[in-house]
């Protein structure tokens, strides 16, 4: 762990560098050290800031360490984009470490709390975040985090939308920044064979979607089973990633939630590198 902070200290220091980012003298905590706490809080403390701050503190790695008001405020200060760019760096790494052409689409559910008990829910108010998870074959009330990942697993794009947006308009959304002759792998609600006609006229991407029974366009068995092989890979990146989430994501507003749930896929990216 000690190595791991160090590298996730100078990964952000580097990169607020690079884009210019400099702190008033004044600051008694950088927004490099910022940064660290909270990718440290999601790694090793399922998102607890106040024992990450504790422990960094105590441990000496960031000794000037602000109060958990003061700490906070800065932390949602941090613009949203800044977060965005840390990912897309760290999508470049696996986009060029990627030798193959496959890549993997799925969604997976976040819940802020259990239906019956959405009417009293403070953070989230509206039916759109009324989802079902098939899985857990259950109603949840939350949010969904939309992914394309490579073949092995490694995430390169996502959205985080309410729980009750399906699979196929989410993935419209999404920038589908891939190289031409790509091939991505979806499971049944993914297909629309309209969509999957124009993605593949124009950005020369194809959406290998599963066939229901009775759907017109079904594939061969080869495609089939490489479908339920790959497949397999981004259901192991959605366990690992829900691991690393605590069974209630502590946040006072939307807002925060969502942050907080940016930062543990940046995290979750970070530990793939190192």
């Amino acid at each position: 762990m000690h190595i791991k902070i160090i590298c996730i200290y100078c990964l952000c220091d580097d990169f607020l560098s690079s884009f210019g980012l400099r702190n008033d003298k004044q600051c008694r905590m950088t927004s490099a050290e910022i940064l660290t706490v909270a990718i440290v809080s999601a790694l090793f403390f399922n998102g607890n800031l106040a024992r990450t701050r504790l422990i960094l503190k105590h441990d000496g790695y960031i000794p000037n360490m602000l109060s958990e008001g003061r700490f906070n405020r800065r932390l949602h200060e941090i613009d949203i984009s800044i977060w965005q760019s840390i990912f897309h760096a760290i999508r470049e790494v696996f986009c060029k470490n990627s030798n193959s052409l496959e890549y993997l689409v799925d969604s997976m559910p976040v819940e802020v709390c259990m239906n019956v008990r959405s009417y009293r829910c403070r953070l989230l108010t509206g039916k759109q975040f009324i989802g079902f998870c098939k899985a857990k074959k259950k109603f949840y009330y939350g949010f969904k985090i939309h992914m394309i990942t490579t073949n092995d697993g490694k995430p390169i794009e996502f959205i985080i939308t309410p729980a009750s947006v399906a699979h196929i308009t989410a993935f419209k959304l999404m920038e589908i920044d891939l190289p031409h002759g790509a091939l991505i792998y979806g499971d049944k609600a993914y297909t629309q064979y309209s969509f999957e006609d124009d993605l593949q006229e124009f950005e020369k991407i194809k959406l290998i979607a599963d066939r229901k029974t009775n759907a017109t366009r079904q594939h061969s068995g080869c495609v089939q089973y490489l479908q339920s092989v790959l497949r397999k890979r981004i259901e192991t990146t959605f366990s690992q990633l829900t691991s690393m989430l605590p069974r209630k994501i502590h946040a006072v507003t939307r807002k925060g939630f969502l942050l907080k749930l940016i930062i543990f896929i940046i995290s979750f990216s970070i530990e793939q590198v190192l």
